[in-house]
């Protein structure tokens, strides 16, 4: 199969910009995917005696579907859906997951930072991040947009993980979805056929994680949360029926600390539980329901009260951002390994296989 063409370095007419270089759009308040609309901004035209472009295949923020597929099938890259409805916090999760672990924070994830395909695009959401004063009226980072093309889910964050055991060589690709609610609202209210097919990622995927404003899902007149929470798992239990074996799935209540005042979480091991939560279990009116069923079917279950920024990140850190993630993908690396191939030494050989057999001894 032959390979992709190369993408052609960009250039913008604006002496502002630093786009090509650096990532950043002298013209962002207009446009929300720079990329797409901005008319300032070209890709250089190949002539005949360029010589051959060594420009990395990829745009540095968000990979479209093609990239997506590349590298799940190029590696044994990790697909986790990252779904809810619009504002319940997923690009904020998920910003501050890159954080943490960028800074070496990983607590009980049990991998490292190692590289990242969409830097360009992370670094995008941690600089507005960075800039939040924690006001609750400003906007932490960027809602993720429809933009112009709604066939294509161009939104797929990616982040490169190393086992934090040093022996472990492995290179993990972790892939996240990254899509607007209204195209999460859209797949699960059967709008149409491009709904569905721009969702199509989901029976690939080896995990989920699914949020739900937890103010809003937890108080007195939540019924549309809940319903909406609700409508969500059960859409994804239709959509992997026919995975063997049935991918994890998170709940992940965010937000959850403009409640902690009011709703103390149960104990980590007891909040899949419905008695756990009390009184306001019977607010959850069609959301346990839905879970107990989910659960049923073999997808493994728990749920994860979360606050991906409690306060401005120079005020505090997040809380429980690293335990859904922690969470799927442990089951979504539980594959058995093939053991390291022992080759035998024969007796009396030279060089290079006799440093080994005394280190192998030494070793011992």
């Amino acid at each position: 199969m032959p390979l992709p063409s190369p993408v052609r370095p960009l250039r913008c007419g604006n002496p502002d910009c630093t786009l090509p270089e650096g990532g950043r759009c002298a013209r962002l308040a207009e446009f929300a995917e720079p990329l797409a609309d901005c008319p300032d901004l070209a890709r250089e035209v190949k002539s005949t005696s360029e010589a051959p472009s060594t420009t990395a295949p990829w745009s540095g923020r968000h990979l479209d579907p093609t990239e997506a597929d590349r590298l799940l099938w190029r590696t044994p890259a990790r697909l986790v859906g990252v779904l809810g409805p619009y504002n319940a916090g997923k690009t904020c999760l998920m910003t501050s997951f890159f954080l943490q672990l960028a800074n070496g924070q990983r607590g009980t994830f049990p991998y490292r930072f190692a590289s990242s395909l969409t830097l360009h695009g992370f670094r995008e959401l941690m600089d507005q991040a960075g800039r939040w004063t924690g006001k609750e009226e400003e906007g932490i980072v960027p809602h993720t947009t429809v933009g112009a093309d709604t066939s294509k889910p161009r939104h797929f964050l990616h982040v490169g993980l190393r086992p934090k055991d040093a022996l472990d060589d492995r290179h993990i690709d972790l892939l996240l979805s990254d899509l607007p609610g209204e195209w999460v609202k859209g797949w699960t209210e059967y709008v149409d056929t491009t709904a569905t097919e721009r969702m199509n990622f989901i029976r690939r995927c080896d995990a989920f994680i699914l949020l739900a404003d937890a103010g809003a899902l937890l108080a007195r007149e939540g019924k549309a949360t809940d319903d909406e929470t609700s409508i969500l798992i059960r859409r994804v239990l239709e959509s992997t029926q026919d995975v063997n074996p049935r991918p994890p799935l998170a709940l992940v209540l965010s937000k959850f600390d403009r409640i902690i005042q009011s709703v103390e979480p149960p104990p980590p091991e007891k909040r899949a539980e419905r008695d756990a939560w009390g009184a306001r279990a019977t607010r959850l009116r069609l959301t346990w329901p839905a879970l107990e069923d989910a659960r049923r079917a073999g997808l493994p279950i728990e749920v994860f009260p979360v606050s991906a920024f409690p306060c401005a990140l120079n005020q505090g850190q997040p809380i429980g951002v690293l335990d859904p993630f922690t969470y799927v993908m442990k089951h979504a690396d539980s594959r058995e390994r093939w053991s390291p191939l022992e080759v035998p030494i024969p007796e009396g050989v030279r060089g290079f296989a006799t440093l080994r057999r005394w280190r192998d001894e030494h070793a011992a």
